[in-house]
């Protein structure tokens, strides 16, 4: 399912370096690769639409031309983490990876 060429190696939001946290999470998405989507998706996994995103991000996917895209997939793997990736079709194109959960910050509740 995953192919890292499109894996973003610049920016906020690059790939792991390769400390122990991340490769359990490289890992981690190595277990989905053999997975069908409809087992994968659902509340830890699911698609984010641009809008949403930090201007951060939307301003990298300018950056590295990826925004003709309307979403993109989340992974949450390890506590705060994501990683994400372009969904095309039955391919998931890696693209970043989030220690400090940026992409898309979780608006607190009651605020």
């Amino acid at each position: 399912m995953a192919f890292f060429y499109r894996v973003d190696k610049g920016g906020p939001f690059s790939w792991p370096a390769g400390t122990n946290t991340e490769l359990d999470i490289v890992k981690k998405l190595h277990s989905l690769d053999s997975m069908e989507w409809a087992k994968i998706e659902g509340k830890q996994h699911h698609s984010i639409s641009i809008d949403r995103l930090s201007k951060v991000a939307r301003e990298r996917l300018q950056q590295i031309k990826q925004d003709d895209i309307d979403e993109i997939f989340s992974f949450h793997l390890q506590g705060k983490p994501r990683v994400f990736c372009i969904r095309d079709r039955h391919i998931a194109k890696l693209l970043w990876y989030d220690p400090e959960h940026q992409v898309c910050p979780a608006k607190k509740k009651n605020t």
